[in-house]
């Protein structure tokens, strides 16, 4: 089974391979994920409103019949949408829930304005594979370097301990996808959930054009990694792709 995760930052690609990310090009990452066929696609910063779902429009033109998404916050990307987390299927999707993390309260400055932390969550599902249910998640943690914190603060701990037992909860083949937006080694982040044997795929390998390691993929023991990638582009966070047994 081949697993894929990206950030697409609301679509936003950039124009001239430069850091500004502002040309809107959904079609862009559906002709990026087409080209690696996955299975199963989880998805961070996903734009949806009123008269915007990009899950879907993205389910709908790689062919995928299932999809979950869930809002999570106000877009800083684009007025009048929410960034979503989703996840996209070729296998049926049976159930999906949210996991709220705690706010840190955090603030700074970012262009003349009071920016202030919002409300995190993990979305679950769980996925119909070769007559058994598997668990899939997708998440994006808050930008702690932005506010001048480290994720490893003991101030923060709490929100640490609440995904360790999210992922921990349940004894059943288990795969998260995440923008951590942690800048060092997972296995420290989350030290319990590597005691259980669980795996991390990526290797702290760089998987933003800034050369930070933010997107994780983390594999309970019951799954055999094979080959994993992390395909670099025109999006301010990279495609990052394994294959599971």
């Amino acid at each position: 089974m081949k697993i894929a995760t990206w950030n697409i930052g609301g679509g936003f690609i950039s124009k001239n391979n430069s850091l500004d990310f502002n040309e809107e090009n959904l079609d862009y990452f559906v002709e990026e994920i087409k080209k690696i066929n996955p299975d199963i696609i989880c998805l961070q910063e996903t734009h949806t409103s009123k008269n915007t779902n990009q899950p879907k429009e993205i389910a709908k033109k790689l062919g995928y019949k299932y999809f979950r998404t869930k809002k999570v916050s106000d877009s800083h990307l684009k007025i009048n949408q929410k960034l979503s987390l989703a996840i996209i299927s070729k296998f049926p999707i049976t159930d999906s829930k949210i996991h709220k993390l705690p706010n840190p309260n955090m603030e700074f400055v970012w262009k003349n304005k009071k920016v202030m932390s919002h409300d995190k969550i993990i979305f679950e599902t769980r996925i119909k594979y070769n007559d058994k249910i598997i668990r899939v998640f997708s998440g994006q943690m808050s930008p702690f370097r932005k506010f001048g914190r480290d994720f490893l603060e003991d101030d923060f701990s709490n929100i640490r301990n609440k995904i360790e037992k999210i992922i921990l909860k349940e004894k059943m083949p288990t795969i998260f996808c995440a923008d951590m937006n942690f800048n060092g080694d997972i296995k420290k982040l989350l030290p319990n959930v590597f005691e259980k044997k669980f795996q991390a795929v990526l290797n702290n390998k760089p998987t933003t054009p800034k050369g930070r390691p933010y997107d994780k993929i983390i594999v309970s023991k019951k799954w055999k990694k094979n080959n994993s990638k992390i395909i670099t582009g025109r999006a301010d966070h990279y495609l990052c792709v394994t294959d599971l047994n």
